[in-house]
């Protein structure tokens, strides 16, 4: 017979959030996911996928991207429209 995990187990492992429009989100912690994981993933992962190392890599366009919706101040996005041009030339 499978032994279950206790409620108790479970709060240790994961959080919940409301998020500003109403949606709630579960935050995994301290576990390790056997299966597959569908939608978005923020934050940071540690370990492995599928056996390869994770690493998140934001790519020039991302970057300048997110400077523009975080209001980045000009120096910033003139720096990321740069590395933008030198990565498409």
């Amino acid at each position: 017979m499978t032994e279950k995990i206790t409620l108790e187990e479970v709060l240790d492992r994961v959080t919940f959030r409301q998020c500003d429009d109403g949606t709630w989100l579960v935050d995994i912690v301290k576990c390790n996911i056997w299966g597959s994981v569908y939608g978005n993933i923020y934050g940071t992962v540690y370990g492995s996928i599928s056996g390869r190392h994770w690493m998140y890599m934001e790519t020039p366009r991302d970057k300048l991207k997110r400077l523009i919706e975080e209001g980045a101040d000009k120096e910033q996005l003139l720096e990321a429209f740069n590395q933008l041009e030198n990565n498409n030339g």
